[in-house]
């Protein structure tokens, strides 16, 4: 098993900042569709888009927040939470327990952003999981990422090991599903949405929307209910599932957004 070394602050922080995350799955009857509870410290969540260009294969729209202190540096920056691009790929990153991915400290070294790279010139699943398995991912010592695409492929990239959905379910908190061991579990989320998608995985927003409702806690900042097949947004915030803001992801790309609050769209 993978040993623990020495983390810099900003990655042991980011854990227990976003240590209870929730991601879910459904992809059966040509549709795929996919969830996400954005569980933090801050309320101040900001949506933005890139369209494409010549360094860009692919338009990408964005959630996130500007990091301001909380991982530990002295200078402000964005970072990317949430994102699907054009081509109807989905990306989620979670905390997780801290451990050293040994196995790709040989690989060269892209950065922290690497899931922008991802996002910008991935389209599917098998893609974003090669540009990751070759990448040095010791920036990932402390966190997890959810891809999934409009093909019904989905995968978490745990570091050194990666999880591939098999069936038409999947589900990920903030645990390592190849070691749970490691910390995290069990997991009363994970435990309720899979137990949930067994009795009922039928492939729409609204059970997409139960499933986030089951796992939001007062911690629960914003969520989104995403329709791969046919590249929509929807967007709760507050746990207010009874009010969702609709967004197009071909129309956000098509010439970029700049960032806009979260709040402010409701």
């Amino acid at each position: 098993m993978r040993s623990v070394a020495v983390v810099s602050l900003w990655l042991v922080v980011i854990a227990p900042l976003a240590f209870s995350c929730t991601g879910v799955v459904i992809a059966q009857d040509d549709l795929v569709l996919v969830g996400g509870n954005e569980d933090w410290v801050r309320w101040d969540s900001y949506l933005w888009a890139t369209a494409p260009s010549a360094g860009r294969a692919y338009g990408v729209v964005y959630f996130g927040y500007e990091i301001r202190g909380e991982w530990g540096h002295r200078y402000n920056f964005w970072y990317e939470f949430h994102g699907i691009n054009d081509q109807g790929l989905y990306f989620d990153s979670f905390g997780a327990p801290c451990d050293f991915p040994e196995s790709t400290m040989e690989n060269p070294r892209r950065g922290a952003h690497l899931v922008v790279d991802a996002m910008e010139q991935c389209s599917t699943v098998e893609e974003a999981v090669a540009l990751f398995e070759s990448s040095n991912l010791e920036f990932m010592q402390c966190q997890q990422y959810l891809f999934v695409d409009r093909h019904g492929n989905a995968a978490v990239v745990e570091g050194d090991h990666t999880i591939w959905m098999d069936g038409d379910t999947f589900a990920l908190t903030n645990f390592y599903l190849s070691d749970p061991s490691l910390g995290g579990y069990p997991c009363w989320r994970y435990s309720k949405v899979t137990a949930m998608m067994k009795y009922d995985a039928t492939p729409t927003g609204a059970r997409i929307a139960q499933l986030l409702e089951a796992a939001s806690h007062e911690g629960t900042r914003y969520s989104l209910i995403c329709n791969l097949t046919e590249g929509i947004i929807q967007v709760s915030y507050a746990r207010n599932f009874n009010h969702l803001v609709t967004l197009d992801v071909e129309d956000l790309c098509r010439d970029g957004q700049e960032r806009i609050s979260v709040p402010d769209l409701f």
